[in-house]
């Protein structure tokens, strides 16, 4: 019995290696389908790609997934450390909503390691990762469809920086899987390696105008290298002539004004009819820089006086998920 078992296992693979097989799905240990974090491994193009997923108390069947993208130069873990900020949020909107979280992590565009808190995304800018990071999201969305109860028409992206790039390239490319995405503080790269293609799918957008950074009114990005992006403006009106809606915002609404300490304030704009839906949303945060808001998670004063000032008006997260939960594929 062993024998024979042994000599599948070996048929098997090299039945993969001769089709030359580009992902692979291994079995997710039973200890890993408990509540909590888990860390979780797929290959991929090559890779052996690396990510962690959040599994709430009462995950329910049929359950939604929101994929969440770091930023440049950061990573999965980063994501959640004591000072990261609003992305600390998300586990507890995901306890709070009963949805998979699943936060995959780039490669280092230095050595192309998949492990490391240094990490890029493939983002279709001309320089930086060249890894097959649209794969990589597509096998992982394979993986959680084949390990829970999920439903696939609410799958969601979303990201910050890089990782906001990212989620809009994944809204042209990944656009019969996903059902919207939300990018903060990221602008729409100038020029692109991609090639466009038609796609409409419902896109929320959060940026600061004073983003040292992720310029606001387009430019080059101010990291060291990291090429040019278009003005917020200009992101939102591809998104809304890819969508047919009009230019201009339908509905402009200022937000309660929470936080009187953190000279900024959130202004609202919905561009679409009513009946659309309000397809396109743009958080434009006054004076906000290259921060996601948030009341819960503030940041030390030291990374504001890097980053620029953390609106402390709304929550981040919460925002898209409450985008999010308005649109499915179907």
């Amino acid at each position: 019995m062993k024998t024979d078992l042994v000599l599948f296992l070996g048929l098997l693979f090299l039945a993969c290696s001769l089709a030359s097989c580009s992902s692979s799905i291994d079995p997710m240990p039973e200890e890993s389908a408990k509540p909590g974090w888990h860390e979780g491994t797929l290959r991929h193009d090559g890779l052996e790609r690396v990510f962690l997923f959040y599994i709430p108390e009462n995950l329910p069947d049929n359950a939604p997934v929101v994929v969440l993208l770091h930023g440049g130069t950061q990573s999965m873990d980063k994501l959640f450390r004591k000072n990261a900020g609003a992305t600390k949020e998300w586990p507890s909107v995901a306890e709070d909503k009963g949805f998979l979280l699943l936060v995959p992590n780039g490669t280092n565009i230095n050595t192309g390691s998949p492990t490391g808190n240094k990490q890029q995304w493939n983002d279709c800018r001309p320089i930086g990762s060249n890894a097959s990071d649209v794969g990589f999201v597509n096998e992982l969305l394979n993986w959680a469809d084949k390990k829970f109860s999920i439903n696939t028409n609410r799958l969601y992206a979303t990201g910050l920086s890089n990782g906001g790039l990212m989620a809009y390239r994944l809204a042209r490319e990944l656009d019969d899987r996903i059902a919207a995405i939300a990018a903060f503080i990221a602008n729409k790269a100038q020029n692109e390696e991609c090639q466009s293609s038609a796609h409409s799918m419902p896109v929320m957008i959060a940026n600061g105008t004073d983003d040292p950074l992720m310029p606001y009114k387009g430019g080059e990005v101010s990291n060291g290298g990291r090429g040019t992006v278009r003005s917020t403006k200009a992101t939102v009106q591809y998104w809304t002539q890819q969508l047919g809606i009009a230019p201009e915002p339908a509905v402009t609404d200022t937000l309660q004004n929470r936080s009187q300490d953190d000279n900024s304030r959130v202004v609202q704009l919905k561009y679409g009819s009513a009946d659309a839906g309000a397809p396109v949303v743009l958080y434009k945060v006054v004076s906000g820089g290259h921060l996601m808001p948030s009341v819960e998670h503030e940041v030390p004063r030291f990374v504001e006086r890097l980053l620029g000032s953390q609106n402390n008006d709304v929550e981040g997260a919460r925002l898209a998920w409450d985008f999010f939960a308005q649109y499915s594929l179907h």
